[in-house]
């Protein structure tokens, strides 16, 4: 026998070890824990942008169909050449304007632009290259999804000596209405009213190319300041087609490619048409004139601030024809129309 061990002592030991076994077998088997479930996170809604259901889809589309009739505010004889600056957060910039035939002599000069702000004033004085031009309040419509209340198209008239040296130069624009003067991005920072969303200068010019435009046709009112997000149409009359190409340039205000620079399909794939063709925007099967990119993808302020689009085409027009159906397709994008500009 071990020294070490006594009776007594083996007899505690197999007392103990029985009682451990005993206490593993008669004890309850504990139910495992149940992995919790985070409650489901519902998308944050990108600001500038609305939610539609299908039915409103749609029937914002079929409302697009008839269009508004719009009647050119200005008809010129010459060609139009257009740039354009996003202005959020800023209140200033520079456009660069570039295009216009060399030797071209400038005919009338617009500058167009956009606020957003509950109470648009009935006119509007800024600056252009140091020289100030008051605009008039051309249309007032919804806010664009910004919480701002209202949204105010502004035109005025530029004067011509600004452009005695050349047509295509650098323009510094000054004196709009912003609540932040930083440039800092919109959807990290939102901002109170106003908010300022672009502007375009449009110039009107006699065109010495061979077989250029010869005549050019604004619209803007009652089309200015109207917003929407499901589809917009208007009907571009008083003019006479002889067929062939046209020039078409759109003027628009708050599109984007998403919130800042996380790009979402369904905000930058809207769609364009002219007298019934897609001339911009995702096809599957398109033309070779079209346009893949949205005309209202905030391209005058890329990559930032976006909020601010001067598109032109080329765009075939029918032979004989008086008007010229316009239409837009967004996805819940909300955009504002400022003018379009037409050259035949």
């Amino acid at each position: 026998m071990n020294p070490r061990f006594t009776g007594s002592s083996l007899i505690a030991l197999c007392f103990l070890a029985m009682s451990g076994w005993a206490s593993l077998v008669s004890a309850a088997p504990q139910e495992m824990e149940k992995p919790q479930v985070a409650a489901p996170v519902r998308e944050r809604q990108i600001p500038g942008t609305r939610s539609m259901s299908a039915a409103e889809m749609q029937a914002a589309r079929s409302a697009a169909q008839t269009g508004t009739a719009v009647k050119p505010a200005d008809v010129l004889k010459g060609d139009h050449v257009a740039a354009g600056v996003s202005l959020r957060n800023r209140g200033g910039g520079v456009i660069n304007l570039r295009g216009a035939a060399e030797n071209g002599a400038a005919l009338r000069s617009f500058l167009y632009w956009d606020i957003l702000e509950a109470n648009p004033a009935p006119s509007m004085t800024v600056s252009i290259n140091g020289v100030a031009v008051t605009g008039k309040l051309i249309g007032r419509g919804q806010d664009p999804c910004w919480g701002a209340g209202a949204n105010g198209a502004y035109k005025a008239d530029v004067p011509l000596y600004l452009l005695y040296n050349g047509i295509n130069g650098d323009y510094k624009i000054s004196g709009f209405p912003s609540s932040k003067g930083t440039g800092a991005s919109p959807w990290e920072t939102g901002g109170a009213q106003p908010l300022a969303e672009g502007a375009t200068l449009v110039v009107v010019y006699r065109n010495p190319t061979p077989g250029a435009f010869s005549t050019t046709y604004l619209y803007d009112a009652p089309i200015s300041g109207t917003m929407f997000t499901g589809s917009f149409g208007a009907v571009l009359g008083g003019f006479s087609a002889s067929g062939g190409t046209a020039k078409f340039t759109s003027i628009g205000a708050d599109g984007q490619v998403g919130g800042g620079l996380s790009a979402s399909y369904s905000v930058t794939a809207e769609t364009s048409f002219f007298q019934g063709n897609q001339i911009a925007g995702p096809s599957a099967a398109p033309p070779a004139t079209l346009d893949n990119d949205s005309d209202w993808n905030g391209h005058d302020g890329g990559p930032l601030n976006q909020l601010w689009d001067t598109r032109s085409h080329l765009v075939p027009i029918k032979s004989g024809s008086t008007s010229a159906a316009v239409r837009y397709v967004s996805q819940g994008d909300c955009l504002v129309t400022v003018a379009f500009v037409l050259s035949l």
